[in-house]
Protein backbone atom coordinates (compact mmCIF):
# COMPACT_ATOMS: atom_id res chain seq x y z
CA UNK A 1 0.00 0.00 0.00
CA UNK A 2 1.30 3.15 -1.14
CA UNK A 3 2.97 5.30 1.69
CA UNK A 4 -0.08 8.08 1.11
CA UNK A 5 -2.80 5.22 2.23
CA UNK A 6 -1.10 4.34 5.02
CA UNK A 7 -0.23 8.05 6.68
CA UNK A 8 -3.18 10.00 5.22
CA UNK A 9 -5.47 9.35 8.24
CA UNK A 10 -2.65 10.91 10.55
CA UNK A 11 -1.78 13.99 8.79
CA UNK A 12 -3.81 17.66 9.38
CA UNK A 13 -3.06 19.40 6.25
CA UNK A 14 -2.76 23.16 6.43
CA UNK A 15 -4.81 25.37 4.31
CA UNK A 16 -1.63 27.08 2.43
CA UNK A 17 -2.64 30.42 2.66
CA UNK A 18 -2.35 29.67 6.58
CA UNK A 19 1.06 28.31 5.99
CA UNK A 20 2.43 31.29 4.37
CA UNK A 21 1.93 33.32 7.56
CA UNK A 22 3.59 30.97 9.88
CA UNK A 23 6.94 30.86 9.80
CA UNK A 24 8.88 28.23 11.89
CA UNK A 25 11.70 28.58 14.36
CA UNK A 26 13.62 25.82 15.01
CA UNK A 27 17.11 26.00 17.44
CA UNK A 28 20.60 25.97 16.59
CA UNK A 29 21.86 23.61 19.01
CA UNK A 30 20.81 20.74 16.51
CA UNK A 31 18.29 19.05 18.66
CA UNK A 32 15.66 17.23 16.66
CA UNK A 33 12.01 17.56 17.04
CA UNK A 34 9.99 14.39 16.47
CA UNK A 35 6.56 14.16 15.89
CA UNK A 36 4.46 11.21 18.02
CA UNK A 37 7.91 9.77 18.54
CA UNK A 38 11.11 10.62 21.04
CA UNK A 39 13.99 9.43 21.35
CA UNK A 40 15.39 6.55 24.45
CA UNK A 41 18.20 7.24 26.85
CA UNK A 42 19.40 4.07 27.73
CA UNK A 43 20.01 3.48 31.81
CA UNK A 44 23.79 4.40 31.10
CA UNK A 45 22.24 7.90 29.84
CA UNK A 46 23.30 6.72 26.09
CA UNK A 47 21.02 6.97 22.62
CA UNK A 48 18.79 4.02 23.62
CA UNK A 49 16.75 4.50 20.24
CA UNK A 50 13.73 6.11 18.84
CA UNK A 51 10.78 4.97 20.45
CA UNK A 52 8.77 4.43 17.05
CA UNK A 53 10.74 3.61 14.01
CA UNK A 54 7.64 4.13 11.58
CA UNK A 55 6.68 7.34 13.42
CA UNK A 56 10.33 8.99 13.25
CA UNK A 57 10.39 8.01 9.35
CA UNK A 58 6.64 9.53 9.17
CA UNK A 59 8.14 12.89 10.82
CA UNK A 60 11.44 13.03 8.54
CA UNK A 61 9.37 12.85 5.10
CA UNK A 62 6.42 15.16 6.89
CA UNK A 63 9.55 17.41 7.04
CA UNK A 64 10.70 16.82 3.53
CA UNK A 65 7.09 17.80 2.41
CA UNK A 66 7.52 21.15 4.11
CA UNK A 67 9.51 22.33 0.92
CA UNK A 68 6.42 22.42 -1.06
CA UNK A 69 6.47 26.04 0.58
CA UNK A 70 7.15 29.51 -0.54
CA UNK A 71 9.63 30.20 2.33
CA UNK A 72 13.17 29.31 3.92
CA UNK A 73 14.46 26.68 1.38
CA UNK A 74 12.89 27.52 -1.39
CA UNK A 75 13.66 31.00 -0.73
CA UNK A 76 16.93 30.40 -0.73
CA UNK A 77 16.82 28.03 -3.65
CA UNK A 78 14.74 29.97 -5.97
CA UNK A 79 14.42 33.78 -5.13
CA UNK A 80 18.31 34.12 -4.75
CA UNK A 81 18.26 33.07 -8.60
CA UNK A 82 17.37 34.18 -11.89
CA UNK A 83 13.63 33.25 -12.60
CA UNK A 84 11.76 34.43 -9.56
CA UNK A 85 11.18 37.50 -7.73
CA UNK A 86 8.57 39.01 -5.04
CA UNK A 87 7.24 42.25 -4.80
CA UNK A 88 6.14 44.76 -2.55
CA UNK A 89 2.70 46.30 -3.58
CA UNK A 90 1.88 49.39 -1.43
CA UNK A 91 2.11 47.87 2.21
CA UNK A 92 1.69 43.98 1.36
CA UNK A 93 4.81 42.27 1.09
CA UNK A 94 7.50 43.80 2.52
CA UNK A 95 8.25 41.11 5.22
CA UNK A 96 11.07 43.30 6.49
CA UNK A 97 13.23 43.23 3.29
CA UNK A 98 13.53 39.12 3.57
CA UNK A 99 12.43 38.94 -0.09
CA UNK A 100 14.88 41.74 -1.52
CA UNK A 101 17.88 40.68 0.65
CA UNK A 102 17.65 37.46 -1.44
CA UNK A 103 16.84 38.62 -5.02
CA UNK A 104 19.30 41.74 -4.61
CA UNK A 105 22.43 39.65 -3.25
CA UNK A 106 22.73 41.53 -0.15
CA UNK A 107 21.99 38.70 2.68
CA UNK A 108 24.42 38.63 6.07
CA UNK A 109 24.15 36.28 8.57
CA UNK A 110 21.36 37.50 10.18
CA UNK A 111 19.10 36.61 7.51
CA UNK A 112 16.10 35.10 8.30
CA UNK A 113 15.78 32.34 5.48
CA UNK A 114 19.13 31.51 5.71
CA UNK A 115 18.97 30.94 9.35
CA UNK A 116 15.55 28.77 9.16
CA UNK A 117 16.96 26.52 6.19
CA UNK A 118 20.34 25.90 8.13
CA UNK A 119 18.33 24.73 11.66
CA UNK A 120 15.34 22.61 9.16
CA UNK A 121 17.93 20.50 7.63
CA UNK A 122 20.59 20.59 10.20
CA UNK A 123 18.15 19.01 12.55
CA UNK A 124 16.32 16.59 10.21
CA UNK A 125 20.20 15.04 9.65
CA UNK A 126 20.40 14.36 13.45
CA UNK A 127 16.88 12.82 13.17
CA UNK A 128 17.92 10.72 10.43
CA UNK A 129 20.70 9.69 12.26
CA UNK A 130 19.09 8.85 15.58
CA UNK A 131 16.71 6.67 13.36
CA UNK A 132 19.67 4.95 11.50
CA UNK A 133 21.95 4.05 14.94
CA UNK A 134 21.51 0.56 15.68
CA UNK A 135 20.18 1.45 18.39
CA UNK A 136 16.35 1.78 16.98
CA UNK A 137 16.33 -1.19 15.41
CA UNK A 138 14.83 -0.14 12.03
CA UNK A 139 13.94 -2.48 9.55
CA UNK A 140 15.59 -2.59 6.13
CA UNK A 141 13.13 -1.07 4.64
CA UNK A 142 13.34 2.16 7.01
CA UNK A 143 16.74 1.65 7.12
CA UNK A 144 16.95 2.43 3.12
CA UNK A 145 14.25 5.39 3.20
CA UNK A 146 16.38 7.14 6.15
CA UNK A 147 19.41 6.97 4.00
CA UNK A 148 17.85 8.84 1.12
CA UNK A 149 16.29 11.23 3.56
CA UNK A 150 19.44 11.69 5.40
CA UNK A 151 21.51 12.49 1.97
CA UNK A 152 18.60 14.78 0.86
CA UNK A 153 19.18 16.83 3.99
CA UNK A 154 23.39 16.72 3.76
CA UNK A 155 23.64 17.62 -0.02
CA UNK A 156 20.68 20.61 0.82
CA UNK A 157 23.37 21.52 3.69
CA UNK A 158 26.63 21.20 1.61
CA UNK A 159 24.75 22.95 -1.15
CA UNK A 160 24.12 25.84 0.20
CA UNK A 161 27.11 26.51 3.05
CA UNK A 162 29.61 24.21 1.83
CA UNK A 163 30.33 23.00 5.07
CA UNK A 164 28.25 19.84 7.03
CA UNK A 165 27.59 19.70 10.71
CA UNK A 166 27.02 16.97 12.16
CA UNK A 167 26.21 15.47 15.96
CA UNK A 168 26.95 12.06 16.95
CA UNK A 169 23.67 10.35 18.68
CA UNK A 170 25.41 10.21 22.04
CA UNK A 171 26.50 13.40 21.65
CA UNK A 172 25.56 15.74 24.90
CA UNK A 173 24.54 19.38 24.20
CA UNK A 174 27.89 20.32 25.67
CA UNK A 175 29.60 18.84 22.23
CA UNK A 176 30.07 20.88 19.92
CA UNK A 177 29.26 19.28 16.55
CA UNK A 178 32.10 17.94 14.31
CA UNK A 179 32.63 19.89 10.78
CA UNK A 180 32.05 17.50 7.52
CA UNK A 181 34.14 19.24 4.91
CA UNK A 182 32.85 19.29 1.16
CA UNK A 183 34.60 16.11 0.54
CA UNK A 184 33.34 14.15 3.57
CA UNK A 185 30.20 15.61 3.35
CA UNK A 186 29.60 14.69 -0.18
CA UNK A 187 30.87 11.22 0.48
CA UNK A 188 27.90 10.72 3.05
CA UNK A 189 25.49 11.40 0.53
CA UNK A 190 27.15 9.08 -2.01
CA UNK A 191 28.06 6.32 0.91
CA UNK A 192 23.66 6.22 1.87
CA UNK A 193 22.40 6.50 -1.41
CA UNK A 194 24.35 3.94 -2.85
CA UNK A 195 23.65 1.58 0.32
CA UNK A 196 20.55 2.58 -0.02
CA UNK A 197 19.95 1.31 -4.03
CA UNK A 198 22.41 -1.43 -3.46
CA UNK A 199 20.16 -2.87 -0.89
CA UNK A 200 17.27 -3.60 -2.65
CA UNK A 201 15.26 -2.67 -0.04
CA UNK A 202 13.59 0.27 -1.63
CA UNK A 203 10.67 -0.56 -3.60
CA UNK A 204 11.13 -0.57 -7.38
CA UNK A 205 8.21 0.56 -8.85
CA UNK A 206 7.50 2.57 -12.20
CA UNK A 207 4.90 5.64 -12.91
CA UNK A 208 2.37 3.23 -12.05
CA UNK A 209 3.54 2.50 -8.47
CA UNK A 210 3.97 4.33 -5.30
CA UNK A 211 4.94 7.87 -6.18
CA UNK A 212 4.68 8.59 -2.48
CA UNK A 213 7.55 6.80 -0.92
CA UNK A 214 11.06 7.01 -1.79
CA UNK A 215 11.93 3.91 -4.23
CA UNK A 216 14.70 3.46 -6.47
CA UNK A 217 14.18 6.06 -8.95
CA UNK A 218 14.10 8.74 -6.76
CA UNK A 219 17.08 7.41 -5.06
CA UNK A 220 18.97 7.52 -8.39
CA UNK A 221 17.32 10.69 -9.05
CA UNK A 222 18.92 12.11 -6.42
CA UNK A 223 22.22 10.79 -6.63
CA UNK A 224 22.40 12.00 -10.48
CA UNK A 225 21.55 15.77 -9.15
CA UNK A 226 24.20 15.86 -6.46
CA UNK A 227 27.55 13.88 -8.92
CA UNK A 228 26.16 16.38 -11.88
CA UNK A 229 26.61 19.13 -9.57
CA UNK A 230 29.54 17.74 -7.42
CA UNK A 231 32.15 20.32 -9.33
CA UNK A 232 30.40 23.45 -7.28
CA UNK A 233 30.79 21.37 -4.13
CA UNK A 234 34.58 19.71 -4.74
CA UNK A 235 36.18 22.48 -6.86
CA UNK A 236 36.02 20.26 -9.93
CA UNK A 237 33.33 17.23 -10.24
CA UNK A 238 34.38 13.81 -8.46
CA UNK A 239 35.87 11.16 -11.06
CA UNK A 240 32.84 9.97 -13.25
CA UNK A 241 30.62 11.58 -11.75
CA UNK A 242 29.34 12.62 -15.77
CA UNK A 243 29.01 9.31 -16.18
CA UNK A 244 27.07 7.71 -12.90
CA UNK A 245 24.85 10.65 -13.90
CA UNK A 246 23.92 9.25 -17.17
CA UNK A 247 24.06 5.21 -15.50
CA UNK A 248 21.30 6.43 -13.20
CA UNK A 249 19.00 8.29 -15.59
CA UNK A 250 19.53 5.12 -17.96
CA UNK A 251 18.46 3.29 -14.86
CA UNK A 252 15.21 5.42 -14.14
CA UNK A 253 14.14 5.07 -17.14
CA UNK A 254 14.71 1.33 -17.56
CA UNK A 255 12.14 1.22 -14.69
CA UNK A 256 9.38 2.86 -16.99
CA UNK A 257 9.85 6.47 -16.67
CA UNK A 258 9.18 8.91 -19.39
CA UNK A 259 8.25 12.02 -20.80
CA UNK A 260 4.31 12.29 -20.83
CA UNK A 261 2.98 13.04 -24.23
CA UNK A 262 -0.43 14.12 -23.06
CA UNK A 263 -2.24 16.23 -25.04
CA UNK A 264 -2.32 18.81 -22.74
CA UNK A 265 1.01 20.06 -21.62
CA UNK A 266 0.06 20.81 -17.75
CA UNK A 267 -1.41 17.71 -17.41
CA UNK A 268 2.17 16.23 -16.12
CA UNK A 269 1.02 18.26 -13.10
CA UNK A 270 -2.29 16.86 -12.29
CA UNK A 271 -1.82 13.34 -11.17
CA UNK A 272 -5.48 12.59 -11.07
CA UNK A 273 -4.98 11.73 -15.13
CA UNK A 274 -1.88 9.76 -14.49
CA UNK A 275 1.10 9.79 -16.22
CA UNK A 276 4.07 8.10 -16.93
CA UNK A 277 6.59 11.45 -15.92
CA UNK A 278 6.47 12.15 -12.20
CA UNK A 279 9.23 9.81 -10.48
CA UNK A 280 8.02 11.33 -6.79
CA UNK A 281 5.11 13.31 -5.46
CA UNK A 282 4.74 14.31 -1.76
CA UNK A 283 1.30 14.23 0.06
CA UNK A 284 0.98 18.24 0.82
CA UNK A 285 -0.93 20.92 -1.09
CA UNK A 286 0.39 22.76 -4.11
CA UNK A 287 -1.39 25.90 -3.10
CA UNK A 288 1.92 27.68 -1.74
CA UNK A 289 3.18 27.59 -5.40
CA UNK A 290 -0.44 28.74 -6.55
CA UNK A 291 -1.90 31.39 -4.02
CA UNK A 292 1.79 33.17 -4.18
CA UNK A 293 1.62 34.13 -7.24
CA UNK A 294 -2.00 35.35 -8.19
CA UNK A 295 -4.18 38.57 -6.81
CA UNK A 296 -6.54 38.36 -3.76
CA UNK A 297 -9.62 38.30 -6.37
CA UNK A 298 -8.45 35.43 -7.15
CA UNK A 299 -7.66 34.43 -3.88
CA UNK A 300 -4.09 34.74 -3.60
CA UNK A 301 -1.67 36.85 -1.90
CA UNK A 302 -0.31 38.41 -4.77
CA UNK A 303 3.58 39.00 -3.97
CA UNK A 304 5.43 36.36 -6.22
CA UNK A 305 6.31 37.16 -10.14
CA UNK A 306 8.66 35.15 -12.97
CA UNK A 307 10.74 37.09 -14.28
CA UNK A 308 9.87 38.94 -17.59
CA UNK A 309 13.47 37.64 -18.98
CA UNK A 310 12.50 33.84 -18.14
CA UNK A 311 8.94 34.32 -20.10
CA UNK A 312 10.65 35.70 -22.97
CA UNK A 313 13.66 32.83 -23.80
CA UNK A 314 10.40 30.88 -24.90
CA UNK A 315 10.03 33.61 -27.71
CA UNK A 316 6.37 33.12 -28.56
CA UNK A 317 3.26 34.10 -26.64
CA UNK A 318 1.31 31.44 -28.57
CA UNK A 319 1.03 28.05 -26.96
CA UNK A 320 0.34 26.07 -30.02
CA UNK A 321 4.42 27.29 -30.79
CA UNK A 322 5.36 26.07 -26.71
CA UNK A 323 2.56 24.97 -24.87
CA UNK A 324 4.98 25.58 -21.68
CA UNK A 325 3.55 29.29 -22.27
CA UNK A 326 0.22 27.92 -21.36
CA UNK A 327 -2.89 29.76 -22.13
CA UNK A 328 -3.14 33.91 -21.86
CA UNK A 329 -7.00 33.34 -20.21
CA UNK A 330 -8.36 31.19 -17.88
CA UNK A 331 -8.87 27.33 -18.70
CA UNK A 332 -9.62 25.84 -15.16
CA UNK A 333 -11.64 27.48 -12.46
CA UNK A 334 -11.16 31.22 -13.88
CA UNK A 335 -7.48 30.78 -13.81
CA UNK A 336 -4.62 29.41 -16.45
CA UNK A 337 -1.97 27.11 -16.22
CA UNK A 338 1.88 28.38 -17.21
CA UNK A 339 2.71 31.94 -17.49
CA UNK A 340 -0.16 33.92 -16.58
CA UNK A 341 -0.37 37.24 -18.38
CA UNK A 342 -3.09 39.65 -19.63
CA UNK A 343 -6.64 40.49 -18.77
CA UNK A 344 -7.90 37.92 -16.25
CA UNK A 345 -11.25 36.66 -15.58
CA UNK A 346 -13.33 34.55 -12.90
CA UNK A 347 -14.86 31.72 -13.34
CA UNK A 348 -18.09 32.91 -15.36
CA UNK A 349 -15.64 34.53 -17.65
CA UNK A 350 -16.19 37.60 -16.61
CA UNK A 351 -13.25 40.26 -16.74
CA UNK A 352 -11.56 40.83 -13.13
CA UNK A 353 -10.12 44.04 -11.59
CA UNK A 354 -7.80 44.53 -8.59
CA UNK A 355 -8.74 46.48 -5.56
CA UNK A 356 -8.74 49.78 -6.84
CA UNK A 357 -11.00 48.88 -9.64
CA UNK A 358 -8.46 48.59 -12.05
CA UNK A 359 -8.87 45.90 -15.38
CA UNK A 360 -6.52 43.19 -13.49
CA UNK A 361 -4.02 42.63 -16.44
CA UNK A 362 -0.78 40.95 -15.89
CA UNK A 363 1.29 42.46 -18.61
CA UNK A 364 4.63 41.62 -20.48
CA UNK A 365 6.74 44.41 -18.85
CA UNK A 366 10.08 44.36 -18.00
CA UNK A 367 10.01 44.71 -13.70
CA UNK A 368 11.41 48.37 -13.02
CA UNK A 369 11.13 48.09 -8.59
CA UNK A 370 11.22 45.30 -6.33
CA UNK A 371 9.88 48.27 -3.57
CA UNK A 372 7.33 50.13 -5.56
CA UNK A 373 4.16 48.22 -7.47
CA UNK A 374 0.79 48.34 -8.58
CA UNK A 375 -1.30 45.18 -7.81
CA UNK A 376 -1.00 43.91 -11.49
CA UNK A 377 2.92 44.14 -11.74
CA UNK A 378 4.35 41.04 -13.23
CA UNK A 379 4.20 37.68 -15.35
CA UNK A 380 2.78 34.50 -13.02
CA UNK A 381 3.45 31.20 -13.16
CA UNK A 382 1.32 28.18 -11.73
CA UNK A 383 1.93 24.66 -13.45
CA UNK A 384 -1.23 22.93 -11.33
CA UNK A 385 -4.62 22.62 -13.09
CA UNK A 386 -7.23 23.88 -10.90
CA UNK A 387 -9.81 21.90 -11.54
CA UNK A 388 -11.83 21.22 -8.47
CA UNK A 389 -14.04 23.97 -6.30
CA UNK A 390 -16.29 25.95 -7.98
CA UNK A 391 -14.57 28.59 -10.03
CA UNK A 392 -12.38 29.41 -7.60
CA UNK A 393 -8.79 28.08 -7.67
CA UNK A 394 -9.00 24.45 -5.56
CA UNK A 395 -5.43 22.96 -4.62
CA UNK A 396 -4.66 19.38 -4.35
CA UNK A 397 -2.44 17.37 -2.61
CA UNK A 398 -0.10 16.17 -5.10
CA UNK A 399 2.66 18.10 -4.98
CA UNK A 400 5.14 16.96 -8.09
CA UNK A 401 8.60 16.56 -6.71
CA UNK A 402 11.39 14.77 -9.34
CA UNK A 403 9.80 14.21 -12.69
CA UNK A 404 11.34 12.81 -15.78
CA UNK A 405 11.85 15.55 -17.58
CA UNK A 406 14.24 16.58 -15.04
CA UNK A 407 16.32 13.67 -15.40
CA UNK A 408 16.60 13.63 -19.45
CA UNK A 409 17.96 17.43 -18.59
CA UNK A 410 20.41 16.32 -16.10
CA UNK A 411 21.63 13.55 -18.66
CA UNK A 412 22.09 15.87 -21.56
CA UNK A 413 23.98 18.20 -19.47
CA UNK A 414 25.97 15.24 -18.38
CA UNK A 415 27.07 14.30 -21.60
CA UNK A 416 28.01 17.72 -22.81
CA UNK A 417 30.19 17.56 -20.34
CA UNK A 418 31.82 14.48 -20.62
CA UNK A 419 30.14 11.76 -19.77
CA UNK A 420 29.13 8.88 -21.76
CA UNK A 421 27.24 5.85 -22.13
CA UNK A 422 23.85 7.73 -22.74
CA UNK A 423 21.65 5.89 -25.35
CA UNK A 424 20.76 9.27 -26.74
CA UNK A 425 23.19 12.67 -28.00
CA UNK A 426 22.60 15.38 -25.56
CA UNK A 427 20.48 17.52 -28.06
CA UNK A 428 18.19 13.87 -28.93
CA UNK A 429 17.14 14.10 -25.00
CA UNK A 430 16.99 17.97 -25.43
CA UNK A 431 14.92 17.96 -28.67
CA UNK A 432 12.73 15.10 -26.68
CA UNK A 433 11.71 17.62 -24.10
CA UNK A 434 10.90 20.83 -27.09
CA UNK A 435 9.04 18.18 -29.02
CA UNK A 436 6.85 17.10 -26.37
CA UNK A 437 5.90 21.08 -25.95
CA UNK A 438 5.21 21.63 -29.11
CA UNK A 439 8.60 23.52 -29.70
CA UNK A 440 11.15 22.73 -33.12
CA UNK A 441 13.88 20.84 -32.24
CA UNK A 442 17.81 22.40 -32.78
CA UNK A 443 20.24 21.03 -34.98
CA UNK A 444 23.04 20.86 -32.17
CA UNK A 445 22.92 22.24 -28.83
CA UNK A 446 26.11 23.70 -26.20
CA UNK A 447 26.44 24.01 -22.35
CA UNK A 448 25.51 28.01 -22.68
CA UNK A 449 22.01 26.58 -24.70
CA UNK A 450 21.36 24.50 -22.00
CA UNK A 451 21.32 26.92 -19.50
CA UNK A 452 17.93 28.03 -21.11
CA UNK A 453 16.37 24.89 -21.54
CA UNK A 454 16.89 23.92 -17.95
CA UNK A 455 15.18 27.13 -17.45
CA UNK A 456 12.59 27.10 -19.26
CA UNK A 457 11.20 23.84 -18.86
CA UNK A 458 11.90 23.84 -14.72
CA UNK A 459 10.93 27.18 -13.45
CA UNK A 460 9.40 27.12 -10.39
CA UNK A 461 10.00 23.68 -9.96
CA UNK A 462 12.66 23.69 -7.39
CA UNK A 463 12.93 20.17 -5.69
CA UNK A 464 16.54 20.02 -3.39
CA UNK A 465 19.14 22.32 -5.38
CA UNK A 466 16.73 25.13 -7.80
CA UNK A 467 17.98 27.21 -10.10
CA UNK A 468 20.30 28.74 -7.62
CA UNK A 469 22.13 25.38 -7.79
CA UNK A 470 21.84 25.26 -11.89
CA UNK A 471 23.49 29.27 -11.96
CA UNK A 472 26.18 28.01 -10.05
CA UNK A 473 27.35 25.09 -11.78
CA UNK A 474 27.21 27.47 -15.54
CA UNK A 475 29.07 30.04 -13.43
CA UNK A 476 26.47 32.78 -13.75
CA UNK A 477 25.04 33.63 -10.33
CA UNK A 478 27.30 36.50 -9.95
CA UNK A 479 25.82 37.85 -12.90
CA UNK A 480 22.97 40.50 -13.30
CA UNK A 481 19.36 39.84 -14.05
CA UNK A 482 16.25 41.58 -13.75
CA UNK A 483 16.47 44.06 -10.77
CA UNK A 484 19.44 42.69 -9.86
CA UNK A 485 23.02 44.46 -9.68
CA UNK A 486 24.88 43.01 -6.94
CA UNK A 487 28.09 41.11 -8.65
CA UNK A 488 30.19 39.23 -5.90
CA UNK A 489 31.56 36.01 -6.33
CA UNK A 490 31.65 35.03 -2.45
CA UNK A 491 27.88 34.55 -2.83
CA UNK A 492 27.81 30.77 -4.32
CA UNK A 493 27.53 30.25 -0.94
CA UNK A 494 25.66 31.54 2.33
CA UNK A 495 27.14 32.77 5.51
CA UNK A 496 26.76 30.51 8.46
CA UNK A 497 24.37 32.14 10.30
CA UNK A 498 25.89 34.12 13.72
CA UNK A 499 24.01 31.79 15.77
CA UNK A 500 25.40 29.01 14.61
CA UNK A 501 28.89 30.36 14.93
CA UNK A 502 28.47 31.37 18.20
CA UNK A 503 27.00 27.85 19.65
CA UNK A 504 29.59 25.83 17.51
CA UNK A 505 33.36 27.01 17.43
CA UNK A 506 34.46 23.81 14.72
CA UNK A 507 32.43 25.87 12.08
CA UNK A 508 34.61 28.82 10.08
CA UNK A 509 32.28 31.67 8.70
CA UNK A 510 32.21 31.48 4.45
CA UNK A 511 34.55 33.84 3.22
CA UNK A 512 32.99 37.30 2.42
CA UNK A 513 31.01 37.72 5.81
Amino acid sequence: MMRKEIFKNRFVQCMAAVSALVFGQACTDLEPTFTDSVSIESSEGSFGGVASTANSLEALYNNIENLNGQNNEYALMEVAAENIAVLTRGVDWSDNGVWRELHNHTWNPEQLYVLNSWNNRNSQILSATQLLDAASGANASETAQAQVIRAINVAMVLNWFGQVPFRGVNDGVDVDPTVLSPQEAYDLIIGDLTSAINSGNLHTDGPDGDLFTIGEASARFIRAKVNLNSGSFLGSPAAGAMDAVIADVNAIEGLGFALDASAFYFDIFDLTTGNTEVIMALDTSTGQRMFNMIHPNQTGWNGFVTLTETFRLHGTDDPAVDARVGLAGPDFNGLSTGYIRGQQLDGTGAAMNDRQGNALVYEDELLQSLEVNNERTGIRCVKYPQRGGDGFPDPSNNFVFFRFAEALLMRAEATLRGGTGSPNTAVADVNAIRVRAGVAPLGAITLDEMRSEIRKELNTESNIFGQRAVQIRFGTFANTWELKTVQEDFRVLFPIPSTALATNPNLVQNPGY
